[in-house]
């Protein structure tokens, strides 16, 4: 599998982010909460931070490059963050390490998504399933289809494989052949299924919608990944997202993940892909 400049992209938003650690704090009046995490919820804090430093000015919220959960989670730990937006609640090893507090904020629809030029916006499991096959793929209407791989154990790995069984086969198979592209984080992913001729992969609809990426949801059989088909569990595919802060988190940390369960704050999001919790 092909990784490359996108691992390469995420040691380096690590980087940004631990280097905060060794830079001097200029004295302010203004408070910082830094965020960071999985590609799929940083567009929502994005949009979220924004509205809050709105009617906070004395409060600057800093959505960071993402590097993934675990980056995110190990950078929170680390002290270079003051919120960390996951979409898994954190390990033993990780709460082993340090006194945390989790919430979940909202799910969001996985989906399998394609650059909008491409012209497709739906796929029956079968056809989802021949685009992961040996040799050139290609979409319904003759496109070119490069599918875009995560680890095998990673969460959008299961999600993909529950499209359905020959769907599961098909990825299986992928997973053992060279040449092939792949991503380790959500945002990884998403770069090269808009910067890629004919990619296709694993997101969500709140990364897609929170950052305006110029990517299609598909409709996979008559599965329609929308919010209000995500509410009345008709859309069974679905990531949770979470809030992780320490403990004891400072007043501008406490004021801002206060605010993200305000009514507000799940309207904006609800506009963006995601149900609020």
């Amino acid at each position: 599998m092909l990784r490359s400049e996108p691992a390469v992209q995420r040691l380096r938003a690590l980087l940004m982010i631990c280097a905060g650690l060794c830079l001097p704090v200029a004295a302010s009046a203004t408070e910082a909460v830094r965020i960071s995490g999985t590609g799929s919820g940083v567009g929502g804090m994005k949009l979220l931070g924004d509205a809050f430093m709105a009617a906070n000015p004395d409060v600057k919220v800093e959505v960071l490059p993402a590097p993934g959960s675990s980056g995110g989670i190990s950078a929170l730990i680390a002290g270079a963050l003051e919120v960390a937006v996951s979409n898994r609640p954190p390990n033993d090893k990780e709460t082993a390490q340090a006194r945390l507090t989790v919430s979940e904020y909202a799910r969001t629809a996985f989906v399998i998504a394609v650059h909008r030029n491409v012209g497709v916006t739906a796929l029956s499991a079968a056809e989802l399933a021949a685009l992961y096959a040996d040799g050139p793929a290609k979409f319904p209407n003759g496109a070119r289809a490069r599918p875009v791989l995560r680890l095998t154990d990673a969460t959008d790995t299961r999600l993909l494989k529950s499209f359905g069984p020959e769907v599961a086969t098909a990825i299986e198979l992928a997973s053992k052949r060279r040449g092939l592209l792949s991503a380790d984080t959500d945002s990884e992913a998403a770069d090269m299924i808009e910067k890629v001729s004919g990619a296709f992969g694993g997101s969500t609809l709140a990364q897609i919608a929170s950052e305006r990426r110029p990517l299609v949801a598909l409709v996979i059989g008559d599965k329609a990944p929308t919010p209000a088909n995500l509410a009345a569990g008709l859309y069974p595919q679905t990531k949770s997202l979470f809030l992780i802060a320490h403990a004891s988190p400072g007043p501008a940390t406490r004021r801002f993940i206060a605010y993200v369960g305000s009514p507000a704050a799940q309207d904006l999001l609800s506009a963006n892909g995601h149900l609020p919790r």
